[in-house]
Parts: C-alpha cells; sequence; structure tokens
C-alpha cells in the first residue's frame, strides 16, 4: 500500500530518480525554462522551490548545501546570485505550469515549467561576451567565382563528351560474321 507516499517514483529506482529530478532542476536554473510532463515537472517543481527557498538565504552553509545537491559551482552561483535576489519578495511559488497539450507518441500531457520572474538574460550560465563581427566579402566576388567554376566545370563535360564521340568513331569496327556481310553488300548495291 503507498500510504502518506508524496512523491512519485517514475519506474526507476532511487539513484536514477534521483539524477533525473537534479538534472531536470539545473535544466530549470539554467535555462529559466523546461518542457517536460506533468508529473515530473510537478516533482521537480516541488524540489525547485525548496533549493530556491533555500537559496533565498544568502549564506555560505546554504551554498555548501546547494552544492551538495547540484555538484557544480557554476549552478549554485547562478541560483544564489541571480536567480534568489529576483525572488526575494515571494515566500513561495517560485515556479509555475503552463500546459502545451498532450504528446503525440503516448498521449501523455506535457508542460512548461517556467520561473515565475526571470531576467532578460537567461538560456545559458555563461555571460554573455561580445564578438568582433567578420567582415563580409562582396557578393559580387563571390558570384563570379561560381560562375567561372560553374563555366569550368561545364567546359570539362563537354570536352569529356567529345573525347567519347572521337573514341566512338575511331573505333575500329569488329568482323561482322559472312552472312550479314553478305547481307550488307547487297544493300549497297540496291
Amino acid at each position: 500500500m503507498r500510504h502518506r507516499v508524496t512523491s512519485h517514483h517514475f519506474n526507476r529506482d532511487t539513484n536514477h530518480r534521483k539524477l533525473l529530478l537534479r538534472n531536470l532542476v539545473r535544466a530549470l536554473v539554467e535555462h529559466g525554462e523546461i518542457v517536460t510532463t506533468e508529473v515530473k515537472a510537478k516533482e521537480t517543481r516541488r524540489l525547485a522551490d525548496r533549493l530556491i527557498h533555500r537559496a533565498l538565504t544568502h549564506s555560505v552553509s546554504a551554498r555548501r548545501q546547494l552544492h551538495v545537491f547540484f555538484g557544480a559551482r557554476d549552478v549554485v552561483n547562478t541560483l544564489v546570485e541571480k536567480i534568489a535576489p529576483t525572488m526575494k519578495k515571494r515566500a513561495s511559488g517560485f515556479t509555475t505550469l503552463v500546459r502545451l497539450g498532450k504528446r503525440r507518441g503516448d498521449n501523455v500531457e506535457m508542460v512548461r515549467l517556467s520561473l515565475v520572474e526571470q531576467r532578460e538574460e537567461r538560456h545559458t550560465l555563461k555571460s554573455k561576451v561580445e564578438r568582433p563581427k567578420r567582415a563580409r566579402k562582396t557578393t559580387k566576388k563571390k558570384v563570379s567565382q561560381k560562375l567561372a567554376a560553374k563555366r569550368a566545370s561545364q567546359a570539362k563535360r563537354l570536352s569529356v563528351a567529345e573525347k567519347l564521340t572521337q573514341k566512338e568513331t575511331a573505333k575500329p569496327r569488329r568482323a561482322l560474321p559472312v552472312a550479314q556481310r553478305v547481307q550488307r553488300t547487297t544493300a549497297k548495291g540496291k
């Protein structure tokens, strides 16, 4: 009997289930939103709300506890320095679920789990680095090069075709059997 069992097992053993939930929460922290099944999203939401609440304390012990869960410093820093400050006004309810419809393959309900308050910068843990744009080459030059290459390949094909026709005409005819030779000579004589 399942009396007082509140969590879902997802038909996985304990370690696999923990890794699944850890990866879902990590993706939520990194990208700000994830698309998954409804049951997984509800379980992930429970865990994410607890972790965000822990990150709100902004203490060294909270960072250490988060590091034990995630095992990655960059995720902990993102959670404590970027996500937690935007959630200061809230006591709970840091995430929201939006139904997307049923998945085509197995008809299971899909949802988008996202953070309620997000900054403009998301989809990555790393800060944006401005890269200098490369100067584009002139299009006229590219077009002329392409045309020249196309013409060269056509000329090559034509020369190959001409060589084949010359070879066919230059081939010595094989000797025909006597009966066919007689037919040809009689046809020419008429």
